[in-house]
């Protein structure tokens, strides 16, 4: 039983130090309207460096996942293929776009690799510019 309890520990850790991330922009969508947040649209492909040192350090962050669960409907799409408006589409990755439910900017879109403290300053302009 011992066990159990802490294998359940240990995985609820690993969860929790975990942004959740959607995979569908329309869903996105629905629960940012749903819930008054912003959307943090991460625009990705699997063979991106910079996105991978994105989701392997800066999002690993303690001070950057906690802030983008709380306060972000964040969602991941790959550049080739996803639901985003065509406002919203990329040429580069990584693309960070910050915007409402309804895919209007809140500032302005974002490119490239970012360090944590960097890009929390970044995530919190979103945030004011939101309210």
């Amino acid at each position: 039983m011992k066990k159990i309890m802490i294998l359940i520990l240990i995985t609820l850790g690993l969860n929790a130090t975990e942004i959740n991330w959607l995979e569908s922009y329309t869903k996105a969508s629905e629960i940012a309207k749903a819930e008054n947040k912003p959307m943090l649209v991460f625009i990705n492909r699997p063979d991106c460096g910079a996105c991978n040192v994105m989701k392997e350090i800066t999002f690993t962050d303690k001070s950057i996942y906690p802030y983008i669960n709380e306060h972000f409907v964040p969602v991941s799409l790959n550049i080739d293929k996803n639901d985003a408006p065509k406002s919203l589409q990329a040429e580069m990755t990584p693309t960070f776009h910050f915007v409402k439910y309804d895919g209007t900017k809140i500032r302005e879109t974002l490119v490239g690799g970012k360090t944590g403290k960097f890009y929390l300053n970044i995530l919190k302009e979103a945030v004011s510019a939101y309210k």
